[in-house]
Protein backbone atom coordinates (compact mmCIF):
# COMPACT_ATOMS: atom_id res chain seq x y z
CA UNK A 1 0.00 0.00 0.00
CA UNK A 2 1.34 3.40 -0.97
CA UNK A 3 1.00 6.78 0.70
CA UNK A 4 -1.21 7.92 -2.20
CA UNK A 5 -3.90 5.56 -0.81
CA UNK A 6 -4.00 7.47 2.48
CA UNK A 7 -5.90 10.68 3.13
CA UNK A 8 -3.49 13.60 3.22
CA UNK A 9 -4.17 16.96 4.75
CA UNK A 10 -3.41 20.18 2.95
CA UNK A 11 -0.01 21.42 4.06
CA UNK A 12 0.33 24.68 5.92
CA UNK A 13 3.64 26.15 4.83
CA UNK A 14 5.73 29.27 4.59
CA UNK A 15 9.06 30.27 3.06
CA UNK A 16 12.34 30.47 4.96
CA UNK A 17 12.31 34.28 4.74
CA UNK A 18 8.74 34.63 6.07
CA UNK A 19 8.84 36.79 9.18
CA UNK A 20 8.30 35.10 12.52
CA UNK A 21 5.33 37.38 13.11
CA UNK A 22 3.70 36.38 9.80
CA UNK A 23 4.31 32.70 10.57
CA UNK A 24 2.72 33.05 14.01
CA UNK A 25 -0.31 34.78 12.48
CA UNK A 26 -0.58 32.01 9.88
CA UNK A 27 -0.60 29.40 12.64
CA UNK A 28 -3.21 31.32 14.62
CA UNK A 29 -5.49 31.97 11.63
CA UNK A 30 -5.42 28.30 10.65
CA UNK A 31 -5.68 27.03 14.23
CA UNK A 32 -2.58 24.91 13.76
CA UNK A 33 0.41 24.13 15.97
CA UNK A 34 3.04 23.70 13.25
CA UNK A 35 3.81 24.61 9.69
CA UNK A 36 6.32 23.36 7.17
CA UNK A 37 9.06 25.75 6.08
CA UNK A 38 9.94 25.30 2.42
CA UNK A 39 12.77 26.54 0.24
CA UNK A 40 12.53 28.10 -3.22
CA UNK A 41 11.98 24.65 -4.76
CA UNK A 42 9.06 23.98 -2.38
CA UNK A 43 11.07 21.30 -0.57
CA UNK A 44 10.63 21.04 3.24
CA UNK A 45 13.66 22.41 5.08
CA UNK A 46 12.21 22.88 8.54
CA UNK A 47 9.22 22.75 10.84
CA UNK A 48 8.08 25.83 12.72
CA UNK A 49 5.84 25.18 15.70
CA UNK A 50 4.16 27.18 18.39
CA UNK A 51 6.69 25.59 20.75
CA UNK A 52 9.55 27.00 18.63
CA UNK A 53 7.99 30.45 18.87
CA UNK A 54 7.54 30.12 22.61
CA UNK A 55 10.99 28.69 23.33
CA UNK A 56 13.12 30.54 20.79
CA UNK A 57 11.40 33.93 20.69
CA UNK A 58 9.30 34.60 23.77
CA UNK A 59 11.38 32.74 26.38
CA UNK A 60 14.59 34.31 25.05
CA UNK A 61 12.99 37.76 24.85
CA UNK A 62 13.95 38.19 21.19
CA UNK A 63 12.47 40.84 18.92
CA UNK A 64 10.06 38.83 16.76
CA UNK A 65 9.88 41.61 14.18
CA UNK A 66 13.54 41.00 13.30
CA UNK A 67 13.34 37.21 12.99
CA UNK A 68 12.58 35.04 9.98
CA UNK A 69 11.11 31.55 9.98
CA UNK A 70 14.53 30.09 9.20
CA UNK A 71 15.88 31.66 12.41
CA UNK A 72 13.53 29.75 14.69
CA UNK A 73 12.46 26.63 12.77
CA UNK A 74 13.50 23.16 13.80
CA UNK A 75 15.77 21.80 11.11
CA UNK A 76 16.54 19.53 9.37
CA UNK A 77 13.28 17.71 8.74
CA UNK A 78 14.13 14.15 9.78
CA UNK A 79 11.39 12.42 7.84
CA UNK A 80 9.94 13.32 4.47
CA UNK A 81 8.19 10.84 2.20
CA UNK A 82 7.07 10.61 -1.40
CA UNK A 83 3.48 9.99 -2.49
CA UNK A 84 4.60 6.62 -3.91
CA UNK A 85 6.39 5.39 -0.78
CA UNK A 86 5.23 2.27 1.03
CA UNK A 87 2.90 3.15 3.93
CA UNK A 88 4.22 0.33 6.12
CA UNK A 89 7.79 1.60 5.74
CA UNK A 90 6.73 5.17 6.55
CA UNK A 91 4.88 3.89 9.62
CA UNK A 92 8.07 2.17 10.80
CA UNK A 93 10.04 5.39 10.27
CA UNK A 94 7.43 7.49 12.09
CA UNK A 95 7.68 5.21 15.10
CA UNK A 96 11.48 5.32 14.97
CA UNK A 97 11.58 9.14 14.77
CA UNK A 98 8.69 9.53 17.25
CA UNK A 99 6.84 11.87 14.92
CA UNK A 100 3.13 12.29 14.37
CA UNK A 101 3.17 13.82 10.91
CA UNK A 102 5.23 13.60 7.75
CA UNK A 103 5.52 16.07 4.86
CA UNK A 104 4.61 14.27 1.63
CA UNK A 105 6.25 15.13 -1.68
CA UNK A 106 5.04 14.76 -5.23
CA UNK A 107 7.58 15.51 -7.94
CA UNK A 108 10.04 16.62 -5.21
CA UNK A 109 7.66 19.40 -4.01
CA UNK A 110 5.55 19.63 -0.88
CA UNK A 111 2.19 18.07 -1.71
CA UNK A 112 0.50 17.18 1.56
CA UNK A 113 0.93 16.00 5.12
CA UNK A 114 0.38 12.49 6.38
CA UNK A 115 -0.62 12.36 10.03
CA UNK A 116 -0.13 9.36 12.27
CA UNK A 117 -3.89 9.13 12.78
CA UNK A 118 -4.65 9.11 9.07
CA UNK A 119 -1.95 6.51 8.46
CA UNK A 120 -3.53 4.29 11.13
CA UNK A 121 -6.97 4.68 9.52
CA UNK A 122 -5.52 3.80 6.14
CA UNK A 123 -3.77 0.68 7.44
CA UNK A 124 -6.86 -0.34 9.44
CA UNK A 125 -9.14 -0.01 6.40
CA UNK A 126 -6.71 -2.01 4.28
CA UNK A 127 -6.67 -4.81 6.89
CA UNK A 128 -10.44 -4.66 7.33
CA UNK A 129 -10.93 -5.06 3.57
CA UNK A 130 -8.76 -8.20 3.70
CA UNK A 131 -5.87 -6.79 1.72
CA UNK A 132 -2.33 -6.96 3.02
Amino acid sequence: MHIENCRLIKPLSCRKKTSAVEAAKLLRENKQKRLIVINESEYPVGILSTTDISNKVVAENKDSSKLKSEDIMTSPVYLVCDINDDANEIFRKMVHHETFFVPVLKDEKLFGVLTYGELMKCVHNKLKDGNS
